[in-house]
């Protein structure tokens, strides 16, 4: 075997491009008319890594507490790595095929402007920028994680007061291997999963998910997130235009934002391609966009 779940944990640098390599192949091989889809491939792959750094695989060393990972054999941790690709690509096959079929129901009237491409919704994942671009980033983004954790630990004690929505993301965190966030949630919240699966599940997760978002932006001390968070709270309709929203610079500095806190903001969200602004006092965004700006997260 070229790496094992030792060589993850110990070894993170080395065994990095080992660890992609793999993933890429099975990856490419379970996303079959996807498989030479970039963006497709790119989140699968994202999936398991950040899976591992969460379980403390990925380079976790003697800081993170062992697992039932380790104790596979390197035959079952392969295929348990092959079940996560797997799992993950036949996941992004049935969104592919519900945004494709749905957007026009999704995006409403804003079709009329062609802004219909589900690739549109893609911002950055709420865990940072994956896969990771050197091996070297490894290490810089495990410790990241950590505060990044608190502000979600922090973010799904808010939906205590949602019962569904909660078992909804419990449930979610449970199935992707988080299952020491989820024993400490418990206990904190006195929480314990239904006997009975509740018939609007997706429906509740959906809910949580925009609160979690919302939380999430609300908590970030990144400049272009609080920008995209005020975009999304100051925006008003468009007195004649339809499906066109809203508002001056000046709206947008206010508390501890100054005008060119919020230009250098604006800037890194036109970079980002959520925003289309070409240094205009008034900034004009349609409700496509401000669903996208609604989704946007990014660290330090």
């Amino acid at each position: 075997m070229p790496f094992t779940a030792n060589d993850l944990r110990y070894k993170a640098e080395q065994s990095y491009p080992l660890l992609y390599a793999y993933l890429h192949r099975n990856a490419q091989r379970f996303l079959g008319a996807l498989k030479y889809d970039a963006f497709e491939v790119d989140t699968v792959i994202g999936h398991v890594v950040e899976q591992l750094v969460r379980l403390g695989i990925l380079g976790g060393e003697d800081r993170t507490p062992m697992t039932a990972l380790d104790q596979l054999t390197d035959a079952q941790f392969y295929a348990f790595l092959s079940r996560s690709v797997r799992n993950k690509a036949i996941d992004r096959l049935r969104k592919r095929r519900l945004q494709i079929n749905s957007t026009a129901e999704l995006e409403g009237s804003d079709d009329e402007e062609g802004d219909t491409n589900p690739l549109n919704d893609a911002v950055e994942s709420l865990w940072g920028e994956m896969p990771f671009s050197t091996p070297e980033a490894i290490t810089v983004h495990i410790a990241s994680q950590r505060e990044l954790r608190n502000i979600l630990k922090h973010c799904i004690t808010v939906l205590s007061a949602a019962p569904n929505q909660l078992q909804a993301v419990m449930q979610e965190l449970q199935e992707v291997g988080a299952d020491d966030l989820v024993d400490l949630l418990a206990e904190e919240l006195d929480f314990s999963f239904a006997s009975t699966p509740n018939p609007h599940l997706s429906q509740h997760k959906d809910h949580a998910h925009k609160k979690l978002r919302h939380c999430l932006q609300q908590q970030s001390s990144n400049l272009t997130v609080t920008v995209a968070l005020r975009l999304t709270m100051y925006t008003t309709k468009h007195s004649t235009e339809k499906n066109i929203y809203e508002v001056d610079i000046q709206t947008l500095a206010q508390e501890d934002l100054n005008r060119d806190d919020v230009r250098k903001g604006l800037s890194e969200l036109v970079t980002e391609g959520l925003l289309d602004w070409h240094d205009e006092e008034t900034i004009q965004l349609t409700s496509a966009q401000l669903k996208r700006l609604s989704r946007f997260y990014k660290e330090e």
